[in-house]
């Protein structure tokens, strides 16, 4: 368990968030709009959940995910940077490609596979169409697990129908804030990564928050988010580890959707938004560090790091004698990686771009748990403090329409 919250900092200050803001999130909360805060604490849900992960595990080896979106990103955050393949394997699919699917099913043993379908609504076609799939090519004796809203969807009558394993994701969760519910633990248990420890993490920053309000970690994230939202159009997320590069793809829909709306909770039209980058670094100082540099002064960067891993080795002593690689001698990879956060951070500050940081000593269960809940807290109360709805995403809908009319669905 994290004893201590990640750090965050910012080269710049921020305004405080309006009272009402808060006021207006309690009242949400209140109302049960906002059930992802209760996630960490439904120790009935994570049980069920973790009992039917080991269920799944004691016939099947493999458990193949089909998700998209707020179905599949969280899940993707958590592999990366839980899963130390030892243990079961959990194969996430989120693209309607034949050939992806193909490659993902290769080899597998359809009587040693299982398969998870994630759709909040029970009706994503992109989510079906790679489930159905997946059944063609793995067959029926691979067990299906459905995770879809607990009474309402399609997908939750034919499970019913065909006796299929069932998780809920509760009704007041929507799909991009459900990484702590069955869509991201249910597998993240099957590989035997500390659910436990994720929901504690989280359950930290929760309890940060009801005691401390706007100077808590997610008071303090918001503030400054905020505070560059309508100055700076672009939000650069940069992880300096490639195992919380796809933590960073997590925030960019998180921030993206929840944020950027046509209409204020009024139903004036105001087509706010700030457009979410998520990088990797050092890999990005060769590419996109160049614009930031030197291009539009248009950007507010986050920086995300961890400590130096505790199995850093440094290079021996063979190459001392060439000038362009003896200074890395007894220096690590990861001391250069780190370097890198630190130069990087300073020459952005150098030109002036609003720079904030997020550091984590290790990378575990606990502080992820804490980076997920503090950032969709921050997401949401931004939302409100802009009087943008955070939970609705009404701009993907007519794509929804015309991809069921142009695929023949019945009423569309």
């Amino acid at each position: 368990m994290s004893r201590n919250l990640f750090d965050f900092s910012a080269n710049y200050s921020w305004d405080r968030i309006d009272p009402e803001a808060f006021d207006l999130f309690n009242q949400w909360r209140k109302e049960g709009r906002l059930g992802f805060l209760d996630l960490p604490l439904n120790g009935k849900l994570h049980s069920d959940t973790v009992e039917l992960a080991d269920k799944c595990g004691r016939n099947s080896s493999t458990l193949f995910v089909a998700g998209i979106g707020g179905s599949s990103l969280g899940l993707r955050a958590i592999l990366s940077a839980l899963d130390d393949n030892s243990g079961r394997k959990v194969i996430l699919v989120d693209s309607p490609d034949s050939k992806v699917i193909k490659r993902a099913v290769a080899g597998a043993d359809p009587d040693d596979s299982a398969i998870c379908v994630i759709t909040k609504s029970g009706g994503t076609a992109e989510t079906l169409s790679i489930f159905m799939e997946l059944r063609r090519i793995l067959g029926t004796k691979a067990p299906v697990f459905a995770v879809t809203d607990p009474e309402k969807g399609e997908l939750r009558k034919l499970a019913y129908s065909m006796s299929w394993d069932t998780l809920p994701v509760p009704a007041n969760v929507g799909g991009r804030f459900s990484v702590l519910s069955p869509v991201g633990m249910f597998p993240a248990a099957f590989t035997g990564i500390d659910t436990a420890e994720l929901l504690s993490g989280a359950a930290q920053v929760v309890e940060d928050f009801d005691k401390r309000g706007k100077s808590s970690l997610a008071g303090r994230i918001t503030g400054a988010f905020l505070s560059k939202f309508r100055s700076y159009p672009v939000h650069v997320f940069m992880s300096y580890s490639d195992f919380l590069y796809d933590t960073a793809l997590w925030f960019a829909q998180l921030w993206a959707e929840s944020l950027g709306k046509a209409e204020d909770l009024s139903g004036k039209k105001i087509n706010i938004g700030q457009t979410p980058l998520a990088c990797r670094g050092p890999a990005d100082q060769h590419s996109l560090v160049q614009l930031f540099m030197e291009g539009p002064a248009d950007k507010t960067v986050t920086i995300l790091t961890e400590g130096v891993p505790a199995i850093s080795k440094p290079h021996p002593g063979e190459f001392s004698h060439v000038s362009t690689m003896g200074y890395l001698e007894g220096r690590s990879p990861d001391e250069l990686r780190m370097a890198e956060a630190e130069a990087t951070a300073t020459a952005l500050s150098e030109r002036g771009l609003p720079l904030s940081r997020i550091s984590i000593p290790e990378i575990t269960a606990g502080y992820l748990g804490q980076i997920f809940m503090s950032l969709e807290i921050a997401t949401a109360l931004a939302g409100l403090a802009l009087g943008v709805d955070p939970l609705d995403q009404p701009g993907v809908e007519r794509g929804k329409i015309l991809t069921y009319k142009a695929m023949g669905r019945e009423g569309f």
